[in-house]
């Protein structure tokens, strides 16, 4: 790794969190910028914090008073993680009881998000989740007894999608460019990615019903920023793909991308006043879900009822138990139906042993399992192009955001075999393939 110019400790300063959100009536701060969660990315905005690990970990120790073994960077989109292990000896945070032996997660968040109030929503799910049985990060207080703050931070990596310079000649050039970020600690989760194991069926089925025991674990909770969000992943924001399809450099694909943006505006839009609603999670994919492989205790009845929110396995040992949700930056009060679709969308990404497009039937069965719930007629008829949709969010702003971004192969995951699936998943007629789903859907009612 190279050496940065400048360390975060004389590079990033403190911002009260009270003075940078006054706004008025209108909704707009005092600065005149927008301070609505209703702001969305638009396209050429370049909004992720450029830090290196050094910075990070200066970060860690000024805010947080806590000294650095190591420090790992994990994938993101727009925002910057970084897994750090603590030295227990060293801890200064009067707040922070012990340390945890599997470390904490640093997230700076995009300067865009940063200016929203959804954080606060965030931690409150993550903490109701928590008392009913999820395993979710908890925000760990820095020294001054706050679960975040906001950071002017000067950037020690160089702004791709302009300077298209090494890091090296970013700071030997001067150049000072800086943004303002929300910094905060999460306790680490431990546990396997769900994209690193094969999707067995039975897998498929505590997804669903994963998904379904956490909406009802939620429901009646309300904040005004899951009201207020609104973000280019939203399902909601499917017809504003368009204003990033010029990254798409094949004609044939972006076709495609607008045709099912058509079929969005007439077949998922006038049906929105029937769908169900409630606080999704909003991104429930292989890269948010952790499990282990477990087998049950010698005598346990395995087909006992699972806990809310981690899943039984069966002693087969190459089965898998979900363990741990990750990332709500992405809820919102919202539909149902987007969480559903998001889920079957990833699932059938990665599905190596059930053939992608059964994928639905697995997920539908399980989600429909916990307390006989069910899609409503609405919700099924506009299933399919609700996971369309989101096949469409992931490869486009994948293409997007790593033309701004071009080392983050992260960011083109979904296009591995993406366009392939969504080509055979959109020309499958919508009959057959729910067909298909409701004979997986009827045999695991037996």
């Amino acid at each position: 790794m190279s050496k940065v110019a400048q360390t975060a400790s004389s590079s990033s300063t403190a911002v009260d969190l009270e003075d940078d959100r006054r706004i008025d009536a209108t909704g707009k701060t005092n600065a005149g910028g927008s301070a609505s969660d209703g702001a969305m990315l638009q396209p050429g905005r370049q909004i992720r914090p450029m830090i290196s690990c050094k910075a990070a970990v200066e970060l860690v120790e000024r805010l947080y008073g806590l000294q650095v073994l190591n420090v790992k960077e994990l994938n993101s989109y727009d925002d910057r993680n970084f897994l750090v292990k603590i030295d227990p000896q060293s801890k200064r945070n009067p707040f922070l009881e012990d340390v945890r032996p599997h470390g904490y997660v640093l997230k700076v968040l995009n300067s865009m998000d940063s200016c929203k109030n959804h954080i606060d929503a965030e931690h409150a799910i993550q903490r109701i989740l928590s008392t009913k049985g999820f395993n979710c990060p908890q925000p760990i207080l820095n020294i001054k007894g706050q679960d975040k703050s906001i950071e002017d931070i000067v950037y020690d990596l160089p702004i791709e999608s302009d300077d298209k310079k090494s890091t090296a000649e970013f700071q030997e050039s001067g150049a000072i460019r800086h943004g303002r970020h929300v910094v905060r600690l999460l306790t680490f989760v431990p546990g396997r990615l769900l994209v690193e194991v094969t999707y067995t069926p039975q897998l498929l089925r505590r997804l669903g019903r994963n998904l379904r025991s956490m909406h009802t674990a939620l429901e009646g909770f309300r904040h005004p920023a899951l009201e207020q969000h609104r973000s280019i992943w939203s399902l909601d924001s499917v017809p504003q793909l368009l204003g990033f399809t010029s990254a798409i450099g094949d004609h044939e694909k972006r076709r495609l991308i607008e045709d099912i943006v058509e079929s969005y505006m007439k077949e998922v839009v006038p049906k929105k006043n029937r769908f169900q609603k409630g606080v999704i999670h909003g991104d429930f994919n292989e890269q948010n879900i952790l499990v282990r492989k477990v087998s049950p205790p010698e005598g346990d009845d395995s087909s006992s009822s699972p806990q809310p929110g981690v899943e039984n396995a069966s002693s087969d040992q190459n089965e898998h138990e979900i363990c741990g949700i990750l990332d709500f930056a992405h809820s919102s009060l919202s539909f149902y139906l987007y969480d559903v679709a998001i889920l079957i969308m990833y699932a059938m990404l990665d599905s190596k042993v059930v053939d992608f497009l059964d994928v639905g039937g697995y997920v539908l069965a399980g989600y429909m399992s916990v307390d006989d719930r069910t899609l409503n007629e609405a919700e099924f008829e506009a299933l399919k192009v609700c996971v369309a949709s989101r096949y469409a969010q992931s490869l486009t702003m994948g293409a997007y955001t790593h033309s701004l971004n071009p080392t983050n192969e992260y960011l083109l995951m979904s296009s591995k075999n993406g366009w392939t699936q969504l080509k055979t998943f959109w020309t499958t007629p919508k009959d057959q393939l729910y067909d298909r789903w409701r004979i997986i859907i009827d045999a695991n009612r037996q």
